[in-house]
């Protein structure tokens, strides 16, 4: 095994499910390919950190990791050979590939099939392999699916679109919808193997969304983060706010806002066809480290103007 994904991530490998998820979005934010067009080392790098996480964050992928880990890959067909990973294409879509020429989520049965000509269990053709006595079993189309998962970015899944990608030199375009969730699944019939029949399996493309170093989503809600000085907090501020398409708003925080205070932008969630979240914008105040001398004395007669107040 070429790669350590605890390595990668930075995590012991008893981390937890959260442990790993905080050190995911961690590196994400800071070698995001929008944060660092112009360096392939980082986004070599970012693709690392997304193949990492993608078994790290799957409780059974993780599982067959480790155990591949332990005791060595000698012999197993499903290990990925190095250079595997996520290829970029030029509108910013990941589809992962191996060098083994494997679709990434292909099970030990798809591979067996690659190699032998039929599922796991099964020999040249689709039909039972030789075992004590006869059988006349016939092959099952599933044997003859493919399985291709390609990632968008998050404000791709805001907008809706096209992947595009290719399949055995054959280009697939297929449509998306605006909002769509992660791990969302399309069927594209007669996209697969060839079956000894003339006909072909179907192909399965699951969706996957990167994460965003600003902003996170729940069902239809966006939450993201807003840095506010304690004075701006204390007496209120207008300020502007840049949503994930890039539409620039403008917010006022209400003076007294406290460190957990939330303002939520009605109708600028995730869109669907049926319905439109709101954004939530989470206020993270912040005490300067460092005062100036007029700024001391004017909170101090803050606060012993507050503290007169409370005198009966």
């Amino acid at each position: 095994m070429s790669e350590d994904y605890y390595k990668v991530l930075g995590v012991d490998e008893k981390a937890d499910a959260q442990s790993v998820k905080k050190a995911y979005r961690k590196l994400a934010r800071e070698l995001h390919p929008d944060k660092n067009p112009d360096d392939p080392k980082a986004e070599g790098k970012f693709k690392e950190v997304q193949q990492a996480y993608e078994v790290l964050s799957d409780d059974k992928k993780r599982r067959d990791y480790d155990r591949r880990r332990r005791y060595g890959a000698a012999g197993d067909p499903s290990r990925t050979r190095p250079g595997g990973g996520y290829r970029r294409s030029p509108d910013g879509t990941y589809t992962r590939m191996d060098q083994t020429g494997f679709d990434q989520g292909e099970g030990f049965n798809d591979i067996f099939e690659r190699f032998f000509g039929g599922a796991a269990g099964q020999g040249p053709g689709g039909g039972q392999r030789p075992g004590p006595g006869p059988s006349s079993q016939a092959p099952s189309s599933e044997a003859y699916d493919r399985k291709r998962t390609v990632r968008i970015s998050f404000d791709r899944m805001l907008q809706g679109g096209h992947l595009a990608f290719s399949l055995d030199d054959e280009p697939i375009r297929l449509p998306f919808p605006k909002g769509v969730k992660d791990g969302h699944k399309l069927r594209v019939k007669q996209k697969g193997r060839p079956m000894p029949n003339g006909s072909r399996g179907d192909l399965y493309v699951t969706i996957r969304i990167d994460d965003h170093p600003d902003f996170w989503r729940e069902e239809l809600t966006i939450h993201s983060k807003i840095r506010v000085s304690a004075f701006d907090a204390m007496l209120g501020v207008a300020t502007q706010f840049k949503t994930p398409v890039g539409k620039v708003l403008k917010l006022t925080i209400p003076a007294g806002s406290q460190p957990d205070g939330k303002l939520r932008v009605r109708g600028y969630g995730v869109e669907t066809d049926d319905a439109k979240g709101d954004l939530i914008v989470h206020l993270d105040v912040f005490i300067p480290e460092s005062l100036t001398e007029e700024q001391k004395n004017w909170i101090e007669k803050a606060k012993n103007a507050s503290e007169e107040e409370k005198t009966p």
